[in-house]
């Protein structure tokens, strides 16, 4: 009775310790609101949404970006559909993108804290969320790329199930990264399947699953297949330029490798994390600091609970102060190497050492570190001031353009306006087209190169029409071009039937998988559908 009473109190603490983690990063995630939006991103998904609204459902022809011209659109719309719902019901923009930034990272760390805990145990839960906290870039990943975040949010809860032997309700999960995120679909698909490989246990299911996920998502996958011609990474050069490496992470997911051979089968699932992840390689800074570093937390997670494990049972008096040692480092102190290229010194790449670097402390002491505000793109009433100047002088179906295509991409998805410019250069215009004589305003910035900022305006016969601090908005007046939207290919009518099928065959999952365990027999229902 006593035993048992101790294993619970130390369960017990474990589970406290994580949620007192997890309440700290929320607190100070909800602290950033003022500064959200902060991320290009998520303007590209605004305006995406709003395109969705324009044609009345998911459009596979992107219109709203490189305007007039258009180019494919093979990007997975959930995120955008949802968006959308959301914008029609009347709910602002911005309190919108503020709150899914806000929400994203603590919708990651209880599901991934609940995964581990029901799938392995508390103290490898902890040792997660506590590794999750060590990498400044990873925890900011989760807001500034919702798409991914979301699809891991899918992954995690349709992996949980595939561990239960739960087919439908896994493969209706996995399809909805597909519907989600590219990347992050292939990562979760390939991790099931490769884990499969590594324990016999689950080979049938992994395989059911993935090939029921695979129909699911079969004319998002036509989408893509059929645009690859039109895609090319030439566009993603500089990103190589850009990583940050941890330094104990790293170590302790090396120590990782060696003890997943004396670990039960169901840590290979973090081995096929790892295989997984090599699917980011052409995306350097996502390989090392956002969705592939994953499996590092995973791993060095796995490394400090054994160490935990052994400490708790070491001779040797100094065992326990190294330990907590060790975990107050990775939560505080935490120091990344970072590389970058230098713009001032003909692209010189340059290194620094961050101290202290963790993600609580750049969430406690955002000053302190220039990174913080590096990528900040959200200057609330100079974009406000700058969309009401678009919306007072253009039309509906008026296209607009700045030569910094971020400018152009935020000030068209404030104003409701399509814009020449595109974000995610993978994806090219359809055809070429000079961007300053099709738009019907120009929006330059004040700083702009003032021989540079002079000569486009005389050329184009451009006219001021407004300005603030940082933007001049002036008006083609020889341009009378509009935008030709594209009927939607799927309506939102229909689109809101298929997630009722969805959500109907979600909880009704466990009877059909009765039903079919008890009509198939031999080899192709047993092991599939079993408890």
């Amino acid at each position: 009775m006593m035993a048992l009473s101790k294993n619970y109190q130390v369960k017990f603490s474990w589970d406290l310790y994580s949620k007192l983690i997890i309440i700290a990063f929320s607190t100070l995630q909800i602290a950033r609101w003022r500064i959200l939006p902060q991320f290009m991103d998520i303007f590209y998904h605004i305006l995406t949404a709003w395109g969705f609204i324009q044609a009345g459902g998911y459009s596979g022809w992107d219109f709203w970006q490189y305007a007039p011209a258009g180019r494919i659109h093979i990007y997975p719309p959930l995120l955008h559909i949802v968006l959308a719902f959301f914008i029609k019901s009347g709910i602002s923009k911005i309190i919108l993108v503020k709150f899914l930034e806000t929400a994203a990272p603590i919708s990651f760390m209880l599901t991934l804290w609940y995964f581990v805990k029901r799938n392995y145990n508390s103290r490898l839960a902890f040792f997660c969320i506590l590794m999750l906290g060590s990498s400044f870039s990873f925890y900011s990943s989760l807001s500034n790329y919702l798409p991914a975040t979301m699809s891991m949010l899918f992954g995690f809860l349709g992996l949980h199930q595939f561990l239960k032997k739960q087919v439908i309700r896994s493969g209706l999960l996995l399809a909805l990264c597909f519907y989600t995120h590219i990347g992050m679909s292939w990562f979760f698909a390939l991790s099931l399947i490769l884990y499969g490989l590594f324990d016999k246990r689950y080979i049938r299911t992994s395989f059911a699953i993935f090939a029921f996920a695979l129909i699911l998502s079969a004319p998002m996958l036509y989408k893509q297949l059929a645009g690859l011609r039109y895609i090319s990474i030439s566009g993603i050069g500089n990103e190589k330029y850009f990583c940050e490496f941890k330094t104990v992470d790293y170590l302790l997911a090396s120590f990782a490798f060696w003890l997943l051979r004396k670990k039960d089968k169901k840590y290979r699932l973090f081995l096929a994390f790892f295989f997984s992840s090599l699917i980011f390689l052409p995306y350097p800074y996502r390989f090392i600091n956002a969705q592939g570093y994953l499996p590092i937390i995973f791993l060095s997670a796995m490394a400090l609970d054994y160490l935990c494990e052994h400490r708790l049972s070491a001779p040797w008096l100094y065992a326990r102060p190294l330990f907590t040692f060790l975990i107050g480092y990775i939560l505080l102190f935490s120091p990344t190497l970072a590389m970058n290229k230098d713009s001032e010194k003909r692209g010189r790449i340059k290194y620094k050492i961050h101290l202290a670097d963790s993600a609580l402390v750049n969430l406690l002491l955002p000053g302190r570190n220039e990174r913080f505000f590096s990528s900040l793109a959200w200057f609330p009433n100079e974009y406000l001031s700058l969309a009401q100047l678009i919306r007072e002088n253009s039309a509906a179906g008026d296209i607009i353009y700045s030569k910094l295509y971020l400018v152009g991409i935020t000030a068209a998805s404030i104003s409701e306006r399509p814009s020449a410019n595109g974000l995610f250069p993978e994806v090219a215009p359809s055809r070429k087209f000079d961007p300053f004589l099709v738009a019907k305003l120009i929006v330059l910035l004040q700083d702009e190169d003032r021989e540079m900022f002079e000569a486009i305006v005389r050329n184009y016969h451009l006219q001021k029409v407004g300005e603030n601090k940082l933007f001049a908005v002036y008006k083609n007046s020889l341009s009378n071009t509009k935008i030709h939207i594209e009927r939607a290919s799927v309506t939102f009518k229909t689109i809101s039937l298929i997630l009722a099928l969805w959500i109907l065959l979600f909880l009704f999952a466990g009877r059909i998988e009765q039903k079919l365990f008890k009509s198939l027999t031999g080899p192709l229902g047993y092991g599939i559908f079993e408890q």
